[in-house]
């Protein structure tokens, strides 16, 4: 075609479009880093790990579907509709809820989850379109290992191979509490795990030792022993927590815990920092917030 015989104003909003997407595409396109997510989803869990080979893992999806479909779009390119695993730490509303969404509108591979017993209507939905999917489906337990290449890895330290019973909230004792690890940096996921379950982990000599922990149970009072904050030894902390919440979240003595130990720019709160991003190449490590 010989575009010389069109005006040439004609030929500028085909090359402005040209050129937004080749400058949305750089933006997008995944780099030789580990980068992890802390998204800000309100009352609720959502993280993203993306890793240097190109691997999207989701531990759990936040309350709401608009706002986990919202952090997705910011840091997935508009082509990558995969996630290559998606973790339920545990089954309540607001770590669940965001996934059945997800499940609906991208390709993911595998789960990951507890499987503990719990009735409820969102929780069921989740695993009919698991199960409707013929989603690889696996039951997380103490002792597993995945390798994500490039020497990063992610272990499973909870829940033990007999769930635990007889707590203060089976539930949230039994989620899935990971570390991800490369080189010289590492990320502990505490779920909304309690006291009952930090002492088990410390008396199993669970690995805790982490560079990022992830605060359990949204900074609950609960939580972050500081018998376990001591065995984690962390440099940075991240609370997700919805701003202006019913229940509380973060407890007053444990952020004062948190800051004591870190120092108050070492202590993260989404309902505070917006999403909170860390990006490592396994020697050093990056943040960058929202706000």
């Amino acid at each position: 075609m010989d575009w010389s015989r069109f005006p040439k104003k004609w030929l500028i909003p085909p090359l402005l479009i040209i050129a937004i997407l080749v400058w949305l595409v750089t933006l997008t396109m995944p780099d030789d880093k580990l980068h992890v997510s802390f998204f800000d989803v309100g009352q609720g869990d959502a993280i993203l790990i993306q890793t240097p080979s190109h691997q999207n893992i989701l531990i759990d999806g936040g309350p709401d579907p608009q706002k986990i479909n919202l952090e997705l779009s910011k840091k997935l390119p508009f082509w990558d509709r995969t996630i290559d695993l998606m973790i339920a730490t545990q089954p309540q509303a607001d770590h669940i809820t965001g996934l059945v969404e997800i499940l609906q509108r991208y390709k993911v591979k595998q789960v990951l989850e507890p499987g503990v017993p719990y009735d409820s209507s969102i929780y069921q939905e989740w695993l009919k379109l698991v199960d409707e999917g013929q989603i690889k489906h696996e039951i997380a337990r103490a002792g597993q290992v995945i390798d994500l290449g490039n020497g990063i890895k992610l272990e499973v330290l909870n829940p033990p191979t007999k769930l635990l019973q007889g707590t203060s909230h089976d539930v949230d004792n039994n989620g899935v509490v990971i570390k991800l690890s490369w080189g010289k940096v590492s990320f502990l996921f505490a779920a909304d795990i309690r006291e009952e379950a930090e002492f088990e982990l410390i008396r199993q000599r669970s690995d805790l030792r982490s560079t990022v922990l992830k605060v359990a149970h949204h900074g609950s009072k609960t939580s972050t022993s500081p018998q376990f904050l001591a065995v984690v030894d962390p440099e940075i902390a991240v609370i997700s927590v919805g701003a202006d919440n019913s229940f509380g979240h973060p407890g007053t003595e444990v952020v004062e815990r948190l800051v004591d130990r870190l120092g108050d720019d070492k202590v993260y709160l989404t309902s505070e920092n917006g999403t909170i991003e860390f990006i490592t190449d396994g020697e050093k490590l990056w943040v960058r917030v929202e706000r």
